[in-house]
């Protein structure tokens, strides 16, 4: 029969003396409940047939069990199931101290995201974390698995890290690799990795990665690189995160390769003769003091302007040319005041110092109840606009020029609605900026003798050298305007189709506009240009302080004008968005007159058309069009289309057209990718991206995929054809052939032996 409580039995027979000698120990329950037999044998508790134990958050199940109420041992026999702190034990028969927690078991199994393991013995060890002997280790989730590690002993720290020694890697029941010690992080990438591959820039290569420990918040990764046509290269970064909820963090990134083909140049580029020695030291740091007050570092220190490229191009891709920045800001709910140092480490790369900057930014906050809302931000900074040099030679017309500015900026805002519908935004602000007399530099006494002597001087030179020459200016700004939108809608309940995911159908119509007046005291033609507006395709802000490039602020008149069309419908019991569409365009009544840019700018802007459409989970589509209303315009459609055919196949198509834009060349460039699943074992995929305006196939990347069951082994050919049509006008063509094998489990995780590029240094991308 079923009997509950079996240690109501004992506290009849000994409850003073076990509540004396454990003391708290009693105050938490021990049930011990069973379909057959129990009995009460020499101070020991026996129970058999399904025996299920129940202690705090520990469960113990079992065809039968001893309980000693004076050692606290619990011994278990017979299709055992521990399940301690979120872990399950599968065994024959332990030994498990209620206590101590100390478990020590014959052959068992368990599972510690995200391994399974099984063993000889167990036992505990301090904490939650406890020992495997003659273990077992694997990811794969089956009873033959495609891949496992055998090891002497397994330390297993759960959430934390993983130690094996004396490990044997097999593939299949081949064994591979032997290491002597193991150290995972199940929280990091530790451990070793490698790389190999082919790549024309350079050659055949193993890019080699160890991963360990060096303190509780922090964890070191250790890098060597062997490239065939480019030497050896190695580098150490240290990453992790520490403080209070360990909030702040660091990542420390050193490499040093001794490059023995500098002169490779896959792009069809001229460039710069470079050093052997190339290097790179990069820091980032975030440290918070208090929950408000933190510093930021960002420090990038380069041997060239190349090396990027040349070793990590994937990050080159993302950032050519990388800050230097140091900050230290207090934020407030109200407010933010920030102090900013920005060097020069590079001398190759164009930048603006700041020499220091101090910024105090006011949020937007009302005023004593009174429906208006203030604004504002005031900064002083000591500016130095650098020109990059090579070989030691400026590459632009003067060597630099400096300034101190200091700006402040308020702004008034006081938002209505009007009859319950209609939003209005009125607002109207006032700026000043004064900047000290520019300070000379060794090429103004070379330009200025050039000028005394009649010679003729390149426009940009002698407008730079009178810039940086004259005297403090002082430039005032006036901003007013205001912002107007309204919404209506309409709802067809009778919108039913499965085949487009509706269910029913709201059109919700917001037309807005903005009006955007400003008047500046100076043309920035006469300003000292530190903060410039960069070349883009898409249309500056209108409204301050979202417009940032503050020398280049000009008197302008412009009205926008636009209608949002928002096509709605319930999914899985909630509202999504089936359509969005954002339409616009800007009336120039007085046209902002900005450096360079002026002469390209109509009355009219481009009419431009943002389109969003996910009409089904497994379709989506993505249209951005600017098409010109005047001469002066451009034309630009950017398409997107990611497609899933069927469970087999996965399609993606993108095409991007650009004519006429003043800043980029034209571009008709259509790139397609896809993916098809062949059978449960193998897939193939491809990308290509070819550009009709050059008749150049730039990209081909193509891919044959095996899956592993825990893992995805593949294997990846790609081709880039680097065209120049403006300057050499030649091509060069890059190959590379890449082996990566993905946990799919837990891709971030990476085992002694893992083929990903995108965890390695040498790859590109960054940890």
């Amino acid at each position: 029969m079923k009997i509950r409580h079996l240690l109501l039995a004992i506290a009849l027979v000994g409850a003073q003396s076990a509540r004396a000698q454990f003391g708290s120990f009693g105050d938490i329950p021990i049930e011990i409940t069973a379909d057959g037999e129990t009995r009460f044998m020499g101070g020991v508790a026996i129970a058999e047939n399904n025996v299920v134990i129940h202690y705090g958050t520990i469960s113990i199940y079992a065809d039968y069990a001893q309980y000693n109420p004076d050692t606290r041992d619990v011994l278990v026999v017979g299709n055992v199931r521990i399940y301690r702190d979120g872990h399950l034990f599968v065994g024959e028969r332990a030994l498990y101290n209620l206590e101590s927690k100390l478990l020590r078991t014959g052959e068992f199994r368990s599972a510690s995201f995200p391994y399974f393991f099984e063993g000889e013995s167990v036992s505990s060890l301090q904490g939650n974390a406890f020992q495997v002997n003659d273990a077992t280790v694997t990811t794969s989730d089956s009873s033959k698995p495609d891949y496992r590690m055998k090891a002497g002993t397994v330390r297993i720290y759960p959430g934390s890290h993983v130690i094996l020694t004396n490990v044997k890697l097999y593939l299949g029941r081949t064994p591979v690799f032997w290491f002597p010690f193991v150290y995972q992080s199940l929280a990091r990438n530790e451990g070793f990795n490698f790389t190999p591959g082919y790549d024309s820039n350079w050659g055949a290569y193993v890019l080699t990665q160890y991963g360990f420990p060096i303190s509780k918040d922090l964890h070191g990764l250790f890098h060597l690189d062997l490239r065939s046509k480019r030497g050896v290269g190695f580098g150490l970064d240290v990453l992790g995160d520490y403080g209070r909820d360990k909030k702040s963090w660091l990542h420390l990134r050193t490499y040093y390769a001794n490059d023995s083909s500098t002169g490779t140049n896959p792009t069809a580029n001229r460039q710069e003769e470079v050093s052997p020695d190339r290097y790179r030291i990069s820091f980032q740091d975030r440290t918070f003091f208090t929950e408000d007050i933190y510093a930021s570092v960002d420090f990038n220190k380069l041997s060239d302007r190349r090396f990027l490229r040349d070793f990590y191009p994937s990050e080159y891709k993302n950032n050519p040319q990388p800050d230097s920045v140091v900050s230290v800001t207090k934020r407030s709910e109200n407010y933010a005041l920030s102090g900013i140092l920005r060097a020069h480490p590079n001398s190759f790369f164009d930048t603006t110092q700041r020499l220091p900057e101090v910024v105090l930014d006011i949020k937007r906050q009302p005023i004593f109840g009174s429906g208006i809302f203030y604004e504002g931000e005031t900064g002083v900074v000591n500016l130095r606009r650098d020109f990059a040099r090579v070989d030691d030679v400026v590459t632009a017309p003067m060597d630099h020029y400096q300034a101190v500015r200091l700006d402040t900026f308020h702004q008034f805002v006081m938002p209505k609605t009007i009859n319950g519908w209609l939003s209005v935004v009125p607002r109207i602000g006032v700026r000043g900026t004064y900047y000290t007399a520019g300070a000379r530099s060794a090429f103004d006494d070379v330009m200025e003798s050039f000028i005394e002597q009649g010679l003729n001087l390149n426009q940009d030179a002698r407008t730079l050298h009178q810039r940086s020459t004259n005297s403090p200016v002082f430039r005032p700004v006036f901003n007013a305007g205001v912002e107007s939108s309204f919404k209506f809608s309409r709802e067809w309940e009778q919108v039913q189709s499965r085949a487009w995911g509706l269910d029913g159908l709201r059109h919700v119509v917001q037309p807005y506009t903005n009006f955007s007046y400003v008047y500046s005291g100076k043309n920035p033609d006469e300003l000292l240009q530190f903060d410039r507006l960069n070349p883009s395709t898409q249309l500056p802000p209108i409204d301050f302080p979202q417009f940032t490039t503050i020398d280049t602020i000009s008197s302008w008149t412009i009205w926008r004008l636009g209608v949002r069309n928002r096509l709605q419908t319930r999914r899985d019991d909630r509202t999504i968005s089936w359509l969005d569409m954002d339409s616009y365009f800007d009336i120039n009544i007085d046209k902002p007159d900005f450096p360079g840019a002026s002469a390209n700018m109509g009355t009219l802007s481009n009419f431009y058309n943002r389109l969003r459409w996910v009409p089904l989970p497994w379709l989506s589509f993505g249209l951005d069009t600017q098409l010109p209303l005047t001469a002066e315009g451009f034309t630009q459609v950017n398409t997107s289309m990611n497609f899933l055919v069927s469970p087999d196949l996965r399609l993606t198509l993108s095409h991007r057209y650009l004519d006429s834009n003043p800043y980029f060349s034209n571009s008709n460039n259509i790139r397609v990718g896809g993916y098809y699943r062949v059978n449960d074992n193998w897939g193939v995929s491809f990308r290509e991206q070819y550009e009709f305006q050059d008749n150049v196939l730039e990209v081909q990347e193509y891919a044959i995929h095996r899956d592993l069951s825990s893992w995805v082994a593949s294997l990846g050919f790609q081709v880039r054809d680097n065209f120049n049509p403006s300057s050499t006008k030649r091509n060069e063509l890059d190959y590379s052939l890449i082996l990566t094998f993905t946990l799919k489990d837990l891709p971030s995780i990476s085992l002694p032996v893992a083929f990903d590029p995108s965890s390695m240094a040498g790859s590109g991308d960054s940890e």
